[in-house]
């Protein structure tokens, strides 16, 4: 089925798409590796890679998954992992922004919730990417997988003659893609299931934002999540009067307005608050 999907993803615009999504990300960070978790005998990340090259974006990937393939890919600036890496806790040594293809609604809420909370204790940056959509008229476009099976078939590489037979003789593998497809479609998160895991995330404030990104035949589009870590900043020397002349009078009340970080509310009630801050330290460093 891994061929099907490698087909799919060679022929349909998604990792050009991804890459521009990942590559917000990367420039907002400052990040230049990545690491995708899931990964699988690689899916569709080397693609990815490839469109974040010629996007000028050129990033180093590192593969990762629980169960390691039995042939790990590999070529120039992607490296698989050599030991199993759990998405919902991944160990501290391995860095990067994270990312996932087409393998977040296997996992239940609790263990969703886990892998994006693993990412905010980390303060990397991660980013969710779906193929499927639960819109109800994208789960009933999956009685035309069987035809889409037929129709791919031929650009799967490599193919069997086993492949062929199942597919064209015994038609064993059109069904059970078709059955793989539409229960994919079922179990995919929406963009709000999305927002509500990520609200449920403890620790730093992350920045998270859904988006629904266009595909053929899917209406709605396929949904998406990034999280970004709070942006660092950093000031001259000086005394604490220094200090906060330099913050409040510098406009840098402006990166923690509440539209900067999703789901925040009471935008004048928490910008008056920094403003009676820095007014109450200016005073503090003037006694």
């Amino acid at each position: 089925m891994t061929g099907y999907l490698a087909a799919i993803y060679r022929l349909a615009p998604l990792p050009g798409q991804w890459a521009a999504e990942i590559e917000k990300v990367l420039q907002q960070t400052g990040t230049t590796a990545i690491l995708d978790l899931c990964s699988g005998s690689a899916g569709p990340m080397p693609l990815v890679a490839e469109a974040l090259r010629k996007r000028g974006c050129p990033a180093s990937v590192t593969l990762t998954d629980l169960y390691l393939p039995s042939h790990p890919h590999a070529q120039p600036g992607i490296l698989y992992w050599p030991q199993p890496v759990d998405a919902r806790s991944v160990p501290p040594t391995l860095s990067g922004m994270r990312t996932m293809f087409a393998a977040f609604h296997h996992f239940r809420p609790a263990d969703a919730r886990n892998i994006l909370q693993s990412a905010v204790n980390a303060g990397e940056p991660i980013a969710i990417f779906e193929a499927t959509s639960r819109h109800p008229a994208t789960v009933l476009s999956s009685v035309f997988i069987p035809l889409l099976t037929l129709v791919l078939t031929p650009a799967v590489r490599p193919v069997s003659w086993r492949q062929l037979l199942l597919t064209y003789v015994i038609p064993i593998l059109p069904l059970l893609i078709f059955w793989d497809g539409l229960v994919s479609h079922l179990r995919t998160y929406t963009r709000a299931e999305m927002e509500e895991l990520a609200r449920q995330c403890t620790g730093q404030p992350y920045h998270w934002t859904t988006g629904a990104l266009p595909a053929t035949g899917v209406p709605g589009g396929l949904p998406f999540l990034t999280g970004t870590p709070p942006r660092t900043i950093s000031w001259p020397g000086g005394s604490i009067e220094r200090f906060v002349n330099w913050w409040c009078e510098a406009d840098l009340i402006e990166p923690l307005r509440p539209n900067q970080f999703a789901w925040h509310s009471d935008q004048s009630a928490n910008h008056n608050g920094v403003q009676a801050a820095c007014q109450a330290s200016l005073e503090c460093g003037k006694a």
